[in-house]
């Protein structure tokens, strides 16, 4: 992911990551044991997707038996403790690469013999999913199954490229709401991330002009102003402790109800001042999409959900509920259920 080259030995024995989220990945390589040969990683999942979390430990219950590192991006992972877990390989997140580099992670690892290897679905997801899950199957010996991912994944794609390529029509105005709820009104993401996918989508995001950085806040005045066409928001189950208090952001996830989600949504916009009397309100287009599509290799679905609600007329017969069942059916080890995405009426 940035151009850098590394030998490991593969498929690797025993992976350390940065990142819980990654078993969004071994998960659809390895429906068998998607644990298999992990010996480290962060409590990511216990903050900030506890549902996909109790998922996983229902049918994988080895999973509170991986050893709990710090996290890279705070500055509490300890590469001494990390060195004490033996791994192979030490797979972050290219967001967070910078940081292990400067704190002389990347380094102390790599004097004992373990290697750094970069994955990305945030900083560039358009550019570098297929190459992530390729090289996680490279590495985990799942070349195969990571093989039929990119495929599926880069037909779902071109399907959204191709049929806007043909219609022509003029991209939608729309904001972008970055997690309501566990940040302050109003937060986005800008040319990348999420932002990458409203373009893509058939969109014009509005925080792409007004922030100067990849992520920020957008003020409200800023969004009654331009007064934007489709309003897009995400949401998650946060856990207890988190910025998110109960009751303030949208609950979605494998253990959220649709009317909670949509009336949460509801209640957001309505206490946001002035957002009741914005075109994407009073039009009733205003949705909400799980959080965790910015940073996983499942982003296809937020392109073809956002393309539905971007280019309603071309996208009819995109059904978020069945376009989240197929993968699960095809890849993923556990079932669907829950709440990924919500409307207001």
């Amino acid at each position: 992911m940035l151009g850098r080259k590394v030998e490991v030995p593969v498929p690797a024995k025993r992976i350390l990551f940065d990142g819980a989220r990654m078993l969004y990945t071994t998960a659809l390589l390895d429906k068998e044991d998607p644990l298999r040969g992990i010996v480290g990683l962060p409590n990511d999942l216990e903050q900030n997707d506890p549902d996909s979390l109790r998922q996983y430990r229902k049918k994988f219950p080895g999973i509170d038996r991986i050893q709990r590192t710090g996290q890279v991006y705070d500055g509490s992972f300890s590469a001494e403790e990390a060195i004490r877990l033996r791994p192979d390989v030490f797979v972050i997140s290219a967001a967070n690469f910078k940081a292990a580099q400067d704190s002389g992670v990347v380094d102390k690892l790599g004097r004992v013999g373990v290697p750094t290897v970069v994955v990305d679905y945030f900083e560039n997801p358009l550019g570098n999913t297929v190459a992530s899950v390729r090289l996680m199957g490279a590495l985990t010996g799942r070349i195969a199954e990571a093989d039929a991912f990119a495929s599926y994944y880069q037909t779902a794609m071109d399907r959204v490229r191709s049929r806007l390529a043909a219609a022509h029509q003029p991209p939608t105005p729309t904001f972008l709401w970055r997690a309501p709820g566990y940040f302050e009104c109003c937060s986005s993401f800008a040319k990348s991330n999420l932002a990458e996918i409203v373009t893509f989508a058939g969109g014009t995001n509005l925080a792409d002009d007004v922030l100067k950085t990849k992520q920020g806040t957008v003020s409200p005045e800023a969004i009654l102003s331009r007064d934007p066409e489709v309003i897009i928001a995400t949401g998650a189950d946060w856990a207890p402790g988190s910025p998110a208090k109960a009751g303030s952001f949208i609950p979605l996830g494998y253990d959220e109800k649709p009317d909670a989600a949509k009336a949460q949504l509801r209640s957001i916009v309505e206490k946001q001042a002035g957002f009741s009397q914005l075109k994407a309100v009073k039009d009733h287009r205003t949705y909400a999409a799980w959080h965790h599509f910015y940073d996983s290799p499942y982003n296809f679905l937020a392109v073809e959900w956002f393309a539905k609600w971007l280019h309603p007329d071309l996208f009819r017969d995109v059904d978020p509920d069945a376009t989240i069942r197929e993968p699960h059916k095809k890849f993923l080890p556990v079932p669907y259920q829950g709440t990924f995405w919500t409307e207001l009426p």
